[in-house]
């Protein structure tokens, strides 16, 4: 009977070149090629959604339906911008702090589950569905905040 892949081993099937963090010079290679996936994904839904706002503008200016895609694709583009300038995982964190084993795991976890909702994003957007794009961003933002503390000692991470 196959075995259950762990998080660490799906992301590396998902995301070429993903080590796991595991040579202390890649950390912040390894953490960019996960952004870059999570980046793509958004931009690929906000690009939707903005093809389905000037499809519905085109028909009646006054849909209500507008307000909400823009508010959508808004907040989908502040992710983004977000998630690009945040410090990198690794750069000068790993310098001076050490990333131990079980913080590791956490990280792998975290990362699968954003890459994950990245990609429910970006299919709510195919299938133009609003809430399920809102449901899933709304949940990336948040674990994206909480991801970020797993890269400091948890007396600065506050």
């Amino acid at each position: 009977m196959p075995r259950e892949l762990t998080p660490l081993e799906q992301l590396q099937l998902m995301i070429p070149g993903y080590r796991g963090y595991k040579v202390k010079d890649l950390v912040w290679q390894d953490d960019m090629l996960v952004r870059r996936y999570m980046i793509d994904r958004l931009e690929n839904a906000n690009s939707n959604f903005s093809k389905m706002m000037s499809e519905i503008a085109r028909r009646n200016p006054f849909d209500e339906r507008l307000r909400a895609l823009d508010d959508l694709t808004s907040r989908i583009r502040e992710l983004i911008s977000g998630i690009n300038s945040a410090q990198s995982g690794g750069v000068d964190v790993y310098a001076r702090w050490k990333i131990h084993a079980e913080q590791l795991e956490q990280i792998y976890e975290y990362d699968l589950k954003l890459v994950g909702l990245a990609s429910q994003v970006e299919r709510a957007s195919i299938e133009r569905n609003l809430d399920a794009a809102n449901q899933a961003l709304e949940e990336l933002r948040r674990l994206w905040q909480d991801r970020a503390k797993l890269f400091y000692p948890p007396e600065l991470a506050q």
